[in-house]
């Protein structure tokens, strides 16, 4: 039986600064992604909040995961 790839994870230092650059950045042409962020913590309905957090939720990991696992590549 195969690792699940998050059990090999070994931290590297970039992933945190892409998190923070991915959640900061530019999310169109007026709008930062942290501020759509703050925007479906708002939404009242606790089932659709829900939802929407543990899709923010998988995309931040997915953003700190594939950065960490393809920095050491760009050696």
């Amino acid at each position: 039986m195969t690792k699940h790839p998050t059990a090999d994870w070994e931290w590297e230092d970039t992933a945190e600064i892409a998190f923070q650059e991915w959640f900061n950045g530019e999310y169109g042409n007026f709008t930062f992604r942290s501020e759509w962020f703050y925007g479906d913590c708002e939404v009242e309905d606790v089932n659709t909040r829900k939802d929407l957090m543990t899709k923010w939720l998988h995309s931040a990991f997915l953003t700190g995961y594939n950065t960490g696992r393809c920095s050491k590549t760009d050696e």
